[in-house]
């Protein structure tokens, strides 16, 4: 049995549609409007496959996020970790984020809306954690999302703080509904970024959380370096 590559058959419908285009030029009538819609037809069928799947990875790109970027708080360091330490306040500064739930055990579900508006949720286990120092998290194997993220904490004069942040989020599956959402929409790389240039001003307008231990014998954290 032959078969013939994608590639071979848009070539060939390509070839077919300029076939019909050309008998149909010169000419009127039905039978003419009939041979160039037919034509046009082919010529979708042969490039649309094409044209979906750059939409695909096009959309995708613009969900990606690889980010590494560094603020200063004008708060001090074991505020700014009390704060972080809760994922359940990420929201607070992230609006792309739906909601979280920290189990306070290393344990949390996030979850995000697509750009479609179907709510996206994955599960992640905390895998560095220092009190004040760093605190580090990964979706778990499976999850619908690619969702990795380190903050490291440190002291700077006055008694501020500056994070050195590390995201990545990579959704596994993308629709051509949500592909071409995404191309029209902020991508979620520049959303971030803007949230995260408001956190100064969200930490300094806000009064401090009451603190809670963060040790990892008090808070139920695990303690990992």
């Amino acid at each position: 049995m032959t078969t013939h590559s994608p590639a071979v058959e848009q070539i060939a419908e390509a070839i077919l549609a300029g076939t019909i285009f050309g008998y149909a030029g010169p000419r009127r009538g039905a039978a003419a409007r009939a041979a160039r819609v037919a034509g046009s037809a082919l010529l979708f069928a042969a490039f649309a496959p094409a044209l979906v799947h750059q939409l695909l990875r096009a959309g995708a790109a613009r969900r990606r996020v690889h980010l590494r970027t560094r603020l200063e708080l004008d708060r001090p360091v074991h505020e700014v970790f009390a704060f972080c330490r809760d994922f359940e306040n990420f929201p607070r500064l992230i609006q792309s984020l739906h909601r979280v739930t920290d189990y306070q055990d290393g344990r949390s579900h996030w979850e995000v809306m697509s750009p479609g508006g179907e709510v996206l949720g994955w599960d992640a286990q905390v895998t560095k954690y220092v009190p004040n120092v760093v605190i580090a998290w990964r979706s778990v194997p499976g999850s619908v999302v690619d969702c990795n993220g380190l903050i490291r904490f440190a002291p700077i004069a006055k008694g501020g703080t500056v994070l050195r942040i590390q995201i990545q989020y990579d959704p596994r599956h993308t629709g051509l509904s949500d592909a071409v959402r995404a191309l029209f929409d902020v991508s979620r790389k520049e959303q971030i970024e803007a949230d995260l240039a408001r956190a100064n001003f969200y930490f300094t307008t806000h009064a401090p959380e009451r603190e809670l231990p963060v040790s990892g014998e008090d808070s139920g954290a695990p303690t990992l370096a």
